[in-house]
């Protein structure tokens, strides 16, 4: 009985672990219900479309600036001095706006945009299509777990498996 509830608390810390990364989340919710909502993609080899939209409360009016944001590694946001001016009218919720610029003389690794209160999410340069992964990282690491899982869950019941004979027949 002991291994059968090791084996289940194993496959019960497997299932947890697998699903933390889906529920990660770096950016602070705003208290006014705004989103940056952004992706990206390659131009012209080294110009970078970043496509964003700014969706905010039916009842928001006003001017709101949206700035680029870069940063190198894990160092500090360094304004990139490129913005979209935007002006916010009541009633329509959802703003489109592009930055289209040479991003990779800037030597930045991440970007990010700001505005109206709220940052959007980190932006990889290699998401953008400098560099194409060979696979998906994520899903690999949770796919090599199962198998090992599934090992030490046998391991802890204690389940005895055939051994296979080999019998040479002459």
């Amino acid at each position: 009985m002991r291994r059968l509830a090791l084996g289940a608390l194993i496959a019960f810390a497997l299932c947890i672990g697998s699903a933390v990364p889906a529920f990660a989340d770096d950016t602070k919710k705003p208290d006014n219900d705004a989103k940056l909502l952004v992706s990206c993609s390659l131009d012209k080899g080294t110009q970078i479309d970043l496509h964003g939209t700014l969706v905010v409360p039916n009842k928001s009016s006003g001017a709101v600036d949206v700035w680029l944001l870069g940063r190198k590694g894990s160092g500090a946001w360094t304004n990139t001095g490129m913005s979209a001016h935007l002006n916010v009218v009541m009633g329509q919720t959802s703003y489109s706006f592009l930055f289209n610029a040479n991003l990779d003389s800037a030597h930045f690794n991440q970007y990010r945009l700001s505005g109206d209160g709220v940052l959007s999410r980190v932006i990889d340069r290699d998401e953008c299509g400098f560099r194409v992964p060979e696979a998906p990282a994520s899903s690999l690491l949770l796919l090599g777990g199962i198998p090992a899982g599934a090992l030490i869950a046998v391991k802890a019941l204690g389940v005895r498996l055939p051994r296979p004979s080999f019998r040479r027949i002459a």
